[in-house]
């Protein structure tokens, strides 16, 4: 049996995004199938209970305005048939009330896996563990945030791994707060949480499909949503797999620059040890790791490239996009 514990932005997203609704029944698979046991901290069902109203309210105040909006273009720029679009989006602002409903009933589906989770409170010793990290600036802290309850989360979850170690074949900790998580790639684990994830049996994920892709066989299992309802704008998690797929994409297209150099004479490799830095030289034993990480990109996607001018600006400007949507600068391009 594998332990899964999501943070409480994970269960609100599961919570409101229809396009999330195959990962919930996933879960909800597997934890009848005795193949997952959730852990669910008190703090994790407070802060949920606290919330699931105003991410429900949102998600209707969201859908009102983009009827609005859509609406207001079409009676200004629609066509001749433009009253029969009008009366769709009319048909759909006046079903907003039973949308609502719709939330609540996937709210009342998470809340029944909290009835089923290994529910813990948070201990003194985790709090004090956290205000450690705190006084240290170690992450959740090092980006200057009160990131405490962050911080109790993960000592939670630590502490829960130490004391049922034997009891697990692996631990799985699913968050999509990288900013103060995440290493510089969002996929893994900042440095400062070392001695807690070794990626072989207590795992980091900033997205639950990623967390569950081989526990459960998507064919075993039955997504049953049928909601009446459908989401327009994309779910934080697509977001994010689009952005590990730029990310490979584009390191992919710098390391073949790089083999390019080498071959032409540019980029000289030399032993390790040496020292001596800059883009003409590269290390041994970096260029092997770089070339062992090439080929789980060119294993991984049909398309590599070569790329032209224009098809490559595009990689780059949808992945700046992507993460100034997500809050980083403008021209974010590190890999």
């Amino acid at each position: 049996m594998h332990l899964l514990m999501l943070d409480t932005c994970v269960w609100l997203e599961l919570a409101s995004k229809k396009s999330e609704l195959p990962i919930l029944a996933a879960i909800e698979y597997l934890v009848s199938e005795n193949i997952v046991n959730i852990l669910i901290p008190n703090l994790v069902k407070e802060e949920f209970e606290r919330n699931k109203d105003r991410v429900a309210n949102q998600t209707r105040q969201r859908l009102s305005q983009e009827c609005k909006l859509v609406k207001g273009i079409i009676e200004s720029f629609g066509g001749e048939n433009k009253q029969q679009a009008i009366d769709v989006i009319n048909d759909v602002n006046h079903r907003l009330p039973i949308l609502s409903e719709a939330n609540y009933m996937t709210i009342s589906r998470v809340e029944a896996l909290f009835k089923d989770a290994v529910e813990v409170s948070v201990t003194d010793t985790a709090k004090l563990k956290a205000a450690h990290r705190a006084i240290a600036k170690l992450a959740p802290f090092h980006s200057g945030k009160n990131s405490m309850a962050d911080a109790v989360l993960i000592e939670t979850f630590d502490e829960f791994r130490l004391m049922n170690v034997s009891d697990y074949e692996s631990f799985r900790f699913v968050t999509v707060n990288h900013t103060d998580f995440s290493d510089r790639d969002h996929r893994k684990p900042h440095p400062d949480f070392s001695g807690i994830f070794d990626q072989k049996t207590t795992l980091f994920f900033i997205t639950p499909n990623a967390a569950l892709s081989d526990l459960a066989d998507p064919e075993e299992v039955e997504f049953e949503t049928g909601h009446g309802w459908e989401e327009e704008t994309r779910g934080l998690f697509e977001i994010l797999e689009a952005m590990d797929e730029l990310i490979d994409k584009i390191w992919y297209n710098r390391h073949c620059n790089r083999a390019h150099g080498i071959a032409s004479g540019r980029v000289t490799i030399i032993p390790d040890g040496t020292k001596r830095y800059g883009n003409d030289v590269i290390h041994e034993s970096i260029w092997a790791g770089a070339q062992a990480a090439a080929k789980e990109v060119e294993e991984k996607y049909e398309d590599t490239g070569p790329w032209d001018d224009f098809e490559w600006g595009m990689l780059n400007g949808k992945l700046s996009a992507l993460r100034w949507v997500l809050g980083d600068d403008w021209d974010n391009l590190d890999t």
